[in-house]
């Protein structure tokens, strides 16, 4: 597990899955017809930290819940992140502000390994980066309460196992569904998440690191 940073690092930088991945979990094949892959000019910018650990032995992730509130992803579960501010230098140091900011864990502390395909969100006109960071042990994890409900660790090789990708119709804004998902413990993750996680577990196949 030691050198699991590196050459995570260096699979990242031989190419990217991108976006057909990613969308092999995307929710309903109306979504995955229609909705479109690239942002506008008008989109919003913003990224992830998807922060990699090792934790008893084998490497986990830390996922948060956001309040529901009316917004299009309030409720959801999610890696931490945010919309890019004018003060930020780029996309990475926004990952690395946002995490901290919602759970706390040290921006210092953590190693940026790479990035994942940007994801575009047409429901919030948003155009996600996803950063993926490594540090050496599992961060104090205490989260922004009026930002998040609650966070949870998660093995990262239990998400290769097949069966935890499940599917069934969700009420999602007045609409029935068929919302492709992981499930751990119960916890349901979907949407862009789900199709960001998906590609980072491709990159870690094709790699052999779990």
């Amino acid at each position: 597990m030691q050198d699991f940073p590196d050459k995570l690092k260096e699979e990242i930088k031989k190419s990217l899955p991108g976006t057909e991945v990613q969308w092999q979990m995307a929710s309903s094949d109306r979504m995955v017809r229609n909705f479109p892959r690239t942002a506008g000019p008008d989109a919003a910018i913003a990224a992830v930290l998807i922060i990699l650990f090792p934790h008893r032995g084998a490497v986990h992730t830390v996922f948060m819940q956001r309040p529901d509130y009316p917004g299009v992803h309030g409720g959801q579960i999610s890696f931490p992140g945010g919309k890019m501010e004018s003060s930020d230098r780029d996309i990475t140091e926004t990952a690395l502000r946002e995490a901290e900011e919602e759970t706390g864990a040290d921006r210092k502390s953590i190693n940026v390994i790479g990035t994942l395909t940007p994801l575009f969100i047409p429901v919030s006109n948003i155009l996600v980066t996803p950063v993926v960071g490594w540090t050496e042990a599992r961060p104090d994890f205490v989260h922004r309460e009026e930002e998040v409900v609650f966070l949870f660790d998660a093995e990262l090789n239990r998400f290769l196992d097949r069966s935890n990708i499940r599917e069934k119709p969700f009420n999602i804004r007045g609409e029935m569904i068929n919302v492709r998902y992981f499930d751990y413990d119960g916890h349901v993750i979907w949407g862009a998440t789900a199709m960001m996680l998906h590609e980072l577990l491709a990159i870690i196949s094709r790699a052999g690191l779990v």
